[in-house]
């Protein structure tokens, strides 16, 4: 069963890790840092509420935000720092640290730490089309498979539909495989679309422009790219191919799912 060779473990990330600055209070220079719950909204404060809906994963770090609900696990928070509108954080207590340029502080009304920016955020990165960032992944698969002499893959907009829900899942959940687990898994082989296996790859972006994520997921950098993802592009078993992709403030999610 190629689902149980391909699907597992499927999941790699890479950060740029600096260290943490213990501070208190969640004051820096006078800056204050606020929390905003999950059921807050900025209203008042130049934005307003927002309900995240199955088409949106998370903003990620430093990435707009106007409750804390959008900014990925329970533990990050939506900010508000003098009059700059909300960005997200990100929690640090568990050790990960923060991006260069970034602190690990306290907050004002909650006790978990965010990595937040020494100066503004960084201004968003340009937003490519699905349409493109596919065209792209799926010629570099097909580079990957052609020097070892497989068949190319074939687009499938069926399987699209599902990878780029599943990579919105990934996303929102860090749970790598989780809707091919849940919604596959059980029925295989009877799933939609012929889906048979699915491959998931996260890629911390900080220095990275979206076609060096894609890039980096697709080549072989020694133990940089997760072996199931890497073998998943090169089985010859497969035939088509849908691919999904979610671009963050500073992460990229990718999934391709197999039929």
């Amino acid at each position: 069963m190629l689902a149980s060779r391909v699907a597992r473990g499927a999941w790699v990330s890479f950060a740029l890790v600096a260290s943490v600055l213990p501070l208190s209070c969640g004051e820096r220079a006078g800056d204050p840092v606020l929390a905003l719950s999950g059921d807050q909204n900025l209203a008042g404060r130049g934005g307003g509420a927002s309900t995240p809906d199955d088409s949106q994963g998370p903003t990620g770090l430093c990435g707009a935000c106007t409750s804390s609900s959008e900014c990925g696990d329970a533990n990050d928070a939506c900010i508000i720092r003098r009059q700059e509108a909300g960005f997200c954080g990100r929690d640090c207590d568990d050790q990960r640290g923060c991006p260069d340029g970034y602190d690990c502080v306290e907050l004002n009304d909650d006790r978990l730490r965010q990595c937040v920016p020494r100066n503004a955020c960084p201004s968003p990165k340009p937003v490519p089309t699905l349409t493109k960032v596919r065209a792209r992944l799926l010629a570099r698969i097909n580079e990957a498979r052609t020097a070892l002499d497989q068949a190319p893959l074939v687009a499938s907009s069926c399987l699209d539909d599902l990878a780029q829900a599943s990579a919105l899942d990934f996303a929102r959940t860090d749970e790598a495989l989780g809707k091919y687990v849940k919604e596959c898994d059980p029925i295989w082989p009877s799933c939609q679309c012929g889906w048979s296996a699915e491959a998931e790859v996260a890629i911390s972006s900080y220095d990275l422009d979206w076609e060096d994520a894609v890039d980096r997921a697709v080549e072989s950098r020694g133990t940089e790219v997760d072996t199931h993802f890497e073998r998943a592009l090169k089985d010859d078993e497969i035939g088509a191919v849908g691919i999904g992709f979610w671009l963050s403030a500073d992460e990229v999610w990718i999934a391709l799912s197999f039929g």
